[in-house]
């Protein structure tokens, strides 16, 4: 069954990918760009990418890549109408979600079990620093409603590792996080126009917990009171004339003339 995006969010998409190519492959290369290009290219011999196409349904997968599975909890989510992702970071074998507050209320959790599909893969060798961009594999997932979330995972590695491990060794790490789907190699040519009746094989995922329920978030402009609505009384209120700081557990929420500006 073939998956479609409406144009507008297909080129919402392709956007995404541009920024992101440019924030991860800054003009003015020098010598040191050789050693990233070379473990760059053994990793994507290792993850395929997938290419994504344009036709008069919309978004369609072209050339399918890797399927990988979430073996972990707490990879952040969007939308494919979000130019802006929030980063999440694997380091130490701990998953390190960026804070949802400003990427909208759409924004969740990318559940353990789910498969997703490589769209980029960049190496950072100087900053020890591997980059994952990955997309929902609906028909893997066997969803009935197309998802398409999109998330960025950035891999932290210790200092001077990736000067000097071969690309194994890297590997076996985002496996920790995100691993070779061998069992389903046939799911991503769905995406591609395959027959209803090979639908039976991706069974296997409906045995997976639902995503989490989105909590409501704190945005820019909110009042005082919507803020009190979602999180309750602060714990301490910091009043500094048009300036006050709503002080909770885990955050402090800055008002300027009764309208949000900042949230830490």
């Amino acid at each position: 069954m073939k998956r479609t995006l409406s144009k507008p969010l297909f080129h919402l998409l392709q956007m995404t990918l541009m920024l992101l190519a440019a924030i991860t492959f800054p003009h003015g290369a020098n010598a040191q760009d050789t050693a990233a290009g070379s473990l760059e290219d053994q990793l994507k011999q290792h993850y395929k990418i997938t290419k994504l196409g344009l036709d008069s349904g919309g978004y369609s997968i072209v050339d399918a890549g890797t399927v990988l599975v979430i073996k972990k909890g707490g990879i952040l989510g969007a939308p494919p109408n979000n130019l802006v992702l929030g980063n999440t970071v694997y380091k130490d074998g701990e998953v390190h979600s960026p804070s949802p507050l400003f990427l909208g209320n759409a924004t969740r959790l990318l559940a353990t079990g789910e498969k997703v599909y490589v769209l980029k893969v960049s190496a950072n060798p100087k900053n020890d620093k591997v980059t994952l961009l990955i997309l929902e594999c609906d028909s893997c997932n066997g969803v009935n409603q197309q998802s398409s979330y999109k998330a960025q995972v950035t891999f932290q590695y210790p200092k001077g590792y990736l000067s000097s491990a071969d690309p194994g060794q890297v590997e076996d790490v985002i496996a920790e996080l995100l691993a070779a789907d061998n069992n389903n190699g046939g799911g991503a040519q769905q995406d591609q126009g395959a027959q209803a009746q090979a639908q039976p094989a991706q069974a296997e995922p409906a045995a997976q917990a639902p995503p989490p329920a989105q909590p409501e978030t704190i945005q820019l402009g909110q009042t005082t009171d919507q803020v009190q609505a979602i999180l309750g009384q602060p714990d301490k209120i910091v009043n500094l004339g048009s300036k006050q700081i709503y002080v909770y557990k885990d955050i402090k929420v800055t008002f300027v003339n009764g309208k949000v500006t900042d949230a830490q």
